[in-house]
């Protein structure tokens, strides 16, 4: 029989919202059926309707396609070995290299006319040392070299030689410069009456002053 008064419909509404509070189990119940309802609606509903809801747009990937040719990075001012383009261009100015380099020259190393003071030296020196009577010390004939020996070569080599030892006793001739002569050093031959007398000079606070001795033919 159809419910006709709103009494009766208030009743059969109270008894359908009170049933899942009479037990537990009707509490359950009703907890997946409303469940179900939620899950209904969002999987299978969009569903019918054409729409997917988990679905996600497609992530956008690089691929490598065969036989392409990469492109080449493009040169930036600054890079290693490469030179800007307004440095190649234009005529203006004078190309330059990168890796060129100039090493400075050494002031010794460049050949010069020798210094007269040097040749003026050497002459006093060769004077000296071939000037040894018989009756001279050697202490005596060390002490006229060491003014124009320097200090290294006096104590480690011209000290210890004995002026008997000396085959030498004229100059023959004035110094001549070679060709290994420089602006802070200076090579000079001083003929005698037996062999020359090469001398090495060296340009130092106090003057020029002879820094090695040989003899040459």
């Amino acid at each position: 029989m159809p419910i006709r008064t709103n009494r009766g419909r208030a009743a059969v509404y109270r008894r359908l919202w009170g049933w899942p509070l009479r037990s537990p189990r009707h509490l359950v119940v009703t907890g997946l059926f409303l469940l179900a309802i939620i899950l209904f609606i969002a999987y299978v509903v969009p569903r019918l309707t054409g729409g997917s809801p988990s679905a996600q747009p497609p992530a956008t990937t690089k691929s490598s396609t065969p036989g392409a040719t990469p492109k080449s990075p493009t040169p930036t001012q600054g890079a290693p070995g490469v030179v800007p383009p307004a440095a190649q261009g234009g005529g203006s100015q004078p190309s330059q290299t990168l890796t060129e380099t100039r090493q400075p020259v050494s002031e010794n190393k460049t050949p010069a006319k020798a210094d007269p003071a040097a040749l003026d030296m050497a002459l006093k020196w060769a004077e000296a040392f071939v000037t040894h009577p018989d009756d001279i010390k050697p202490e005596d004939w060390l002490n006229k070299l060491k003014a124009y020996t320097t200090d290294e070569y006096f104590g480690a080599t011209l000290s210890k030689v004995d002026p008997k030892s000396v085959a030498q006793s004229k100059v023959r001739g004035g110094p001549a410069a070679t060709a290994d002569s420089y602006t802070s050093s200076v090579t000079v031959d001083i003929p005698t009456d037996v062999r020359k007398l090469r001398l090495t000079l060296v340009k130092t606070d106090n003057g020029w002053r002879v820094n090695e001795h040989t003899e040459v033919d």
